[in-house]
């Protein structure tokens, strides 16, 4: 069940083997251990591109999800969910305001590509957040698998803006 991981970002940088540890045990957890994920580590400007291109918002955002095409005919032997891409950018800048704000000093930018890594990774397993009852379910997911790594409510941050520069 591979982790892989494109390092489009210039010059930001997460521990991978760690997160590849962590995003392996969710999916033992959600009971789909064969699971296939590519995680993208890039900077706003990209982000913002893909944003525009396949959601029509014309602005950055901090992670975005790719599921891979199940309705596809393809009969494939992996068990292929899809990518998640991650603005090192936002993550940077959404980790300074948890230190700020949440009064979080050990909350890095490993914790939150952790946790936006976590957050795509749900949606790529079909959780939502758009209905209060969702939001609710996938929230106490988040908290749970991203509780080895922070015990930081991430939740309490504003995240209306996703990671958007001032």
């Amino acid at each position: 069940m591979p982790i892989d991981f494109d390092q489009r970002h210039p010059t930001h940088k997460v521990n991978q083997r760690a997160l590849s540890a962590r995003l392996r045990a969710v999916l033992r957890a959600e009971e789909r251990p064969e699971a296939e994920v590519s995680i993208s580590w890039v900077n706003d400007a990209e982000i913002h591109a893909l944003n525009r291109e396949w959601r029509g918002v014309d602005r950055p955002t901090d992670v975005l999800s790719f599921a891979f095409d199940e309705d596809d005919d393809l009969d494939l032997p992996v068990d292929v969910l899809g990518e998640i891409v991650v603005s090192l950018d936002a993550a940077e800048r959404q980790a300074a305001l948890v230190r700020e704000q949440l009064g979080a000093p050990e909350y890095d930018l490993q914790c939150e590509a952790t946790f936006l890594c976590i957050h795509g990774l749900l949606h790529l397993l079909g959780y939502d957040h758009q209905q209060p009852d969702e939001a609710e379910v996938m929230e106490a997911l988040e908290r749970k698998y991203l509780a080895p790594v922070s015990k930081v409510d991430v939740h309490a941050l504003d995240r209306s803006d996703h990671g958007l520069a001032e």
